[in-house]
């Protein structure tokens, strides 16, 4: 009953030591200071946001990678797996630990031993044999918050690693995005430079009649196949581009090469995202959005409660103890009473003198809560600094490719008239060659900055959180 009663005690006057630990209140700006028109207000994120690309292929191929190919999503899933279970071994500290031990051994004692020194020779026995099994058992009683400060430092690191597993899967499901989008701008691509090849062939068709008409030359010949071989040298290298974005590909959605080039090599319009669908929303939504500014905030409530668990350590830790067996040299005598034992009790520790080594165990964490502090803060920033850059590259990336269009749309006009002016003797080779090789490059133009304008929306969904996005 003393003993009860002494628990109780103790039970009743603990506490945790340490600080305790509050979210840092961060003042966020009321708005972005990049502003656009393109984006709806009111329009709130599908769940999915890849959900809203006009490509079933590369939906298919980002949950491909999100549920299960993909090796650093695997790679995540297994370390929050490993996490959980840590907290788990953490939890544990609450409950007794009991354990149960036996031996069976042969033993001999040296007769010239300080344990026989006072028996005379021959009293007592050299050679025996010990049976012996029981069950040992210990619990802590957590005064100071030792376990409580472990066990929330544990916690607070799962569920950082929960929102680093999430911040992967995003950062995944972009990256597929983006490079499947530069695969289909190679295609595109490749398919302009075949046509400027195909016309710079009709051509020198029609300059090899001029030239047996006697109205044209073997300058002007020589002019249109230099403009042709130099167009057919852009061709190897968009090739090895696009069979390297497709290898990248493969690696991100789990495959082989070879089977992904199969599955793609039909030619495919370049994916398109609807901007419309788009919500900014305020700075301050970033916080609940972004799971890397989740993970570094539960990084730094992981950090405050170490604080704790070192500081818990200057102070006693007190334990219930006991074990309870049997012990005999006569196998015939095990269970009887003389063969039992037992003991149960109290016990404690208290650090007298460490030579500074706790308190200085104490600083190193304050330490390392500061730089978690440092880096929350620095998180907060690089997401505002994400939204805003996203928020400038859309727009002007739509706007090159509106003026591209339309100057393509001109010199499209122009060359036709130019082709017939020539063909009437009304307009040099040079003019036809000159507007033909702004025609290739305005197209190929064109197509990379419709290919970027889609990059930059993923960019922008992946700077907003990427619509909470989870595989766990």
């Amino acid at each position: 009953m003393k003993i009860l009663r002494l628990l109780l005690l103790l039970l009743l006057t603990s506490c945790t030591v340490g600080p305790n630990y509050y979210p840092p209140a961060e003042l966020f700006p009321t708005h972005f200071s990049a502003k656009s028109k393109t984006f709806d207000k009111k329009t709130k994120e599908t769940n999915f946001w890849y959900a809203s690309l006009t490509d079933p292929i590369m939906i298919e191929l980002i949950q491909q990678a999100l549920y299960g190919c993909n090796l650093d999503i695997q790679k995540s899933l297994a370390l929050l797996r490993q996490s959980r279970a840590e907290l788990g071994v953490a939890n544990a500290a609450f409950f007794p630990q009991i354990n149960a031990s036996g031996r069976l051994a042969r033993d001999h004692f040296s007769q010239n031993s300080e344990f026989l020194s006072a028996f005379p020779p021959g009293s007592i026995p050299l050679t025996y044999t010990d049976y012996k099994f029981g069950f040992d058992a210990s619990w802590e009683i957590d005064i100071f918050g030792h376990t409580r400060r472990t066990v929330e430092a544990a916690r607070a690191q799962f569920q950082s690693n929960i929102e680093k597993q999430r911040n992967i899967a995003i950062a995944v499901a972009a990256e597929v995005a983006r490079v499947y989008t530069q695969y289909r701008v190679y295609q595109q691509r490749i398919i302009i430079v075949n046509n400027a090849i195909h016309s710079f062939e009709e051509t020198a068709k029609l300059v090899k009649l001029q030239i047996n008409a006697g109205s044209a030359t073997g300058v002007d010949l020589a002019r249109i196949e230099s403009e042709l071989y130099a167009t057919q040298s852009a061709l190897p290298s968009l090739q090895a581009n696009a069979k390297s974005s497709l290898a990248s590909l493969a690696v991100l959605v789990g495959e082989l090469p070879e089977d992904l080039f199969r599955q793609l090599d039909r030619t495919s319009p370049i994916p398109k995202i609807n901007p419309k669908i788009i919500h900014i929303g305020l700075p301050s939504d970033l916080l609940i959005r972004r799971p890397d500014i989740r993970m570094a905030e539960r990084n730094l409530a992981a950090a405050t409660a170490n604080i704790g668990v070192a500081v818990s350590n200057m102070f006693p830790r007190f334990q219930l103890v006991g074990d309870l067996g049997f012990d005999t040299t006569k196998p015939g005598t095990y269970f009887q009473q003389a063969s039992r034992y037992w003991n149960i009790g109290p016990q404690f520790s208290l650090p007298i003198f460490t030579g500074g080594k706790l308190k200085n165990a104490v600083k190193a964490q304050e330490a390392i809560r500061d730089a978690a502090l440092a880096s929350y803060k620095q998180t907060i920033l690089k997401a505002l600094a994400d939204v805003e850059s996203s928020i400038i590259h859309f727009d002007n990336d739509r706007i090159k490719r509106q003026r591209l269009f339309t100057a393509y749309r001109k010199l499209a006009s122009a060359q036709k008239l130019l082709r017939l002016q020539y063909r009437n003797g009304q307009s040099t080779l040079l003019d036809v060659l000159d507007a033909e090789r702004q025609m290739y490059l305005i197209q190929d133009q064109y197509v990379q900055s419709e290919g970027q304008v889609t990059i930059d929306l993923v960019s922008l969904y992946k700077s907003l959180g990427g619509d909470w996005v989870t595989t766990c």
